[in-house]
């Protein structure tokens, strides 16, 4: 509806750059973006077994079953950094691992997500290769995980890392 004053809005300010806005938008494109280019890249990839559809992190992914349906999957072989992290270095290389992850499935001709399970956390246990080759290999080979086939998992920060 238009202003019956015909005065234009108080946040209106030609020639000036309303910085709230743009950081509002930038910030929905940085929060909302990455996932909703995961989804999408179901449209251009050829997937078997589960479909992944989201990256949660470096290793944990949400994916569509045709047996259960929506479920949360934690990939095997590997471990990468936690993004809970308080330690300033995990928490960085578990935001490189989550969009090295993402990049492999954006970029993927084919991805292979095979159930194999559950966790005590109830996420489906997953092998998953990418054109081909298991994911954690190529994750291992970027240093941005590390070998894992279950226990005890070492720190990413000080002296068990």
């Amino acid at each position: 509806m238009p202003n019956p004053r015909g005065k234009k809005p108080r946040w209106w300010r030609p020639g000036r750059t309303n910085w709230a806005t743009v950081l509002m938008i930038v910030g929905a494109l940085v929060i909302f973006g990455p996932v909703a280019l995961d989804a999408a890249s179901l449209t251009w990839r050829e997937s078997e077994g589960c479909k992944v559809w989201m990256v949660v992190d470096g290793d944990t992914v949400k994916m569509t079953c045709p047996a259960e349906g929506p479920v949360s999957g934690r990939l095997l072989g590997f471990d990468t950094p936690e993004m809970k992290s308080r330690c300033p270095k995990e928490l960085g290389m578990a935001v490189a691992a989550t969009f090295y992850l993402r990049w492999q499935l954006w970029t993927a001709g084919k991805v292979v997500a095979t159930p194999r399970g559950k966790d005590r956390y109830d996420r489906v246990l997953t092998l998953m290769a990418i054109d081909g080759e298991h994911v954690g290999a190529r994750m291992i080979e970027a240093g941005l995980a590390r070998r894992y086939d279950g226990g005890r998992r070492g720190g990413w920060c000080g002296a068990d890392a």
